[in-house]
């Protein structure tokens, strides 16, 4: 993911890089601790988790959000993860 090279010009860019990406790495090693204690890291890498939760999406109609049907393969696997989606 080309982490290695921030490519930034001052301090502020420099310390809001830092910080994003240590979130980010956060977030990875927390899907990766799920995957891990349900037993599926044979099946799915942490990769393919998000690019699966991309799909999942939000509507807004007339003032109100709504969540698009989501996929039966990606429910089965939040269930097992025990992820709801609001």
């Amino acid at each position: 993911m080309k982490a290695d090279r921030t490519y930034m010009q001052d301090e502020d860019a420099l310390e809001g890089y830092m910080f994003i990406n240590h979130i980010a790495i956060q977030w990875y090693y927390i899907i990766y601790r799920l995957l891990k204690e349900n037993k599926l890291l044979k099946k799915y890498s942490v990769t393919d988790f998000i690019k699966l939760l991309i799909e999942v999406k939000k509507v807004r109609i007339n003032e109100t959000w709504y969540t698009e049907p989501i996929i039966k393969r990606i429910q089965i696997l939040l269930e097992k993860l025990k992820i709801s989606v609001p």
